[in-house]
């Protein structure tokens, strides 16, 4: 079989055995890797090149997720996300709830290395104060949701930052100096959206509550490698504190040394949710890189390169993988992997796959089926909440990367 239908048939079997048979994302991509290879006509390299592919995102990012998954899991145990929300509504004021709980997502996923992580973690705490300040649960939710995937998509060090940079060559720098200003940009939008989006307002009395844990405590293990990433983006010799791994792994081991006498049941915690993550993740490279073995990519630029204009084609081909399997890592390895050798600038190139990622999150994607039943929505109000302002995100990020860009020629 030609090299693109056969993506096309590998990319439907994804969505298939993932939504519809209800399969995990790892065994539905290597297995629909496998199915790719064959289709193409690959021989007994396949297996070699799946295992390959598996190792190489176990390498990129095993340490940052799980040490993402320890610090997350530390600011639950120890009540440090009610502190970091409240110290933002301090600094907002008292009516800036809506955009204090969706910036406490938009911060804590980037530590916790996984927005879905982030969002559990803050749920009860914003769904509270959504509740007790006379707005709604509801919509507060949906702010949490919506600003951690703006930085988890385009703020360094997040996966799918470190995915992208790594794979495309990219300075880490370059990609801050323009996703992080962006991403404040469409945290405006998002907020303005939210504002206007007609929910069912849910106001109660307010519940007691214990007093706060002590304030440096609560931002330490979240601050410290954010500091450390930003001490080495800006550094002449970046190599170790510019690195995510030694930086997540620093903010994992303080957040051990707080956790004390629970820090063997935190790490268990943390252990088993991080073997999910990475499992899934490393799926996703094994079918990147079968796909990228295979030829595709500069198949794809051949075939389609005289119809789409060149920055086109990336974003659409980032968009039809997020649209068929919902993961954004996943979705920005497998483009990375398809999209290599591409003819474009490579930071253009880094934030067209970037911007694809967030179309049509829906019902492939598991944090849009989470969102839903955590707020109580229907399934039309979960799409207008969710998946519309997202998408309305990957097309600014999309016209923003192309401004860019003809700025650049």
């Amino acid at each position: 079989m030609d090299l693109l239908p056969a993506f096309l048939v590998a990319i439907l079997l994804v969505g298939i055995m993932t939504a519809r048979i209800g399969l995990s994302p790892f065994l539905s991509l290597v297995v629909s890797a496998l199915v790719f290879g064959v289709l193409v006509g690959m021989g007994p390299e396949l297996t070699g090149t799946v295992s390959t592919g598996l190792a190489r995102i176990f390498s990129a990012l095993a340490i940052i997720v799980f040490s993402g998954s320890v610090i997350a899991e530390q600011l639950r145990r120890s009540r440090a996300v009610e502190r970091i929300v409240a110290d933002l509504l301090l600094l907002v004021g008292q009516k800036g709830g809506l955009f204090a709980s969706g910036l406490s997502g938009y911060l804590v996923a980037l530590p916790a290395m996984c927005p879905l992580t982030s969002y559990l973690i803050l749920e009860p705490v914003v769904r509270e104060m959504g509740r007790t300040e006379g707005g709604s649960a509801r919509r507060y939710l949906y702010s949490v949701a919506l600003f951690s995937l703006i930085s988890f998509n385009l703020v360094y060090p997040s996966p799918v930052m470190v995915t992208l940079t790594g794979s495309l060559g990219v300075d880490p720098l370059e990609a801050v100096k323009f996703g992080l200003p962006l991403s404040l940009l469409l945290l405006v939008f998002a907020f303005l959206y939210l504002k206007r989006l007609s929910v069912v307002e849910e106001t109660v009395a307010p519940a007691q509550t214990a007093p706060l844990p002590p304030r440096l405590l609560s931002w330490a293990p979240l601050a410290l490698p954010l500091v450390l990433i930003v001490v080495g983006i800006f550094s002449s010799d970046p190599w170790f504190f510019g690195s995510p791994d030694v930086a997540l792994l620093a903010g994992a081991l303080l957040s051990v040394a707080m956790a004390k006498k629970e820090a063997a049941e935190m790490i268990r915690a943390a252990t088993r949710r991080a073997g999910v993550i990475i499992f899934d993740l490393c799926g996703a490279g094994a079918f990147g890189y079968v796909i990228a073995e295979s030829g595709l990519g500069p198949d794809l630029y051949a075939g389609l390169g005289q119809l789409v204009p060149a920055v086109v084609l990336p974003f659409l081909v980032a968009s039809l993988i997020q649209l068929a399997q919902g993961s954004r890592v996943v979705t920005v390895v497998i483009a990375a992997e398809m999209m290599s050798g591409y003819p474009l600038e490579p930071v253009t190139l880094l934030f067209s796959i970037a911007a694809g990622a967030y179309l049509f999150s829906s019902f492939s994607d598991p944090y849009f089926w989470l969102v839903k039943d955590t707020t109580g929505s229907g399934l039309k109000e979960a799409l207008i909440g969710y998946t519309l302002p997202l998408t309305i995100c990957g097309l600014l990020v999309f016209f923003a990367t192309i401004l860019r860009h003809l700025l650049l020629v």
